[in-house]
């Protein structure tokens, strides 16, 4: 019980003095792609909301620059993170050969 909670207590210093590494989770929630603009099928719509119509095209194409960048930036904290799982995968497979429980764990070998 003590090294669970010695185990939340790291893992909440360790959000808190990097936040960037908690964003993964919530970055790709927070990248919402906008709404496409309406356009109307009549012409006497089309006349008369045109200024309304090129607004809201405007309004858009700058929406999804941010969305591009908000996903870009999502890949990369999930690239780094998909990074530090491996490291981790990697010392769990060491720990379990050195313990000689790779085969209990059901772990494949490496060829």
């Amino acid at each position: 019980m003590i090294w669970m909670m010695t185990l939340v207590w790291a893992l909440t210093l360790t959000l808190w003095l990097d936040p960037a590494l908690g964003q993964g989770a919530y970055d790709s929630g927070n990248c919402l792609p906008p709404e496409e603009p309406f356009l109307p099928e009549g012409d006497a719509a089309l006349a008369r909301y045109a200024v309304l119509i090129a607004e809201d095209f405007e309004r858009y194409f700058a929406a999804i620059s941010e969305y591009f960048a908000c996903m870009d930036a999502t890949r990369q904290t999930e690239f780094l993170r998909a990074q530090q799982v491996s490291e981790r995968h990697r010392q769990f497979l060491a720990r379990l050969n050195r313990l000689g429980l790779r085969g209990k764990a059901a772990v494949r070998e490496e060829p």
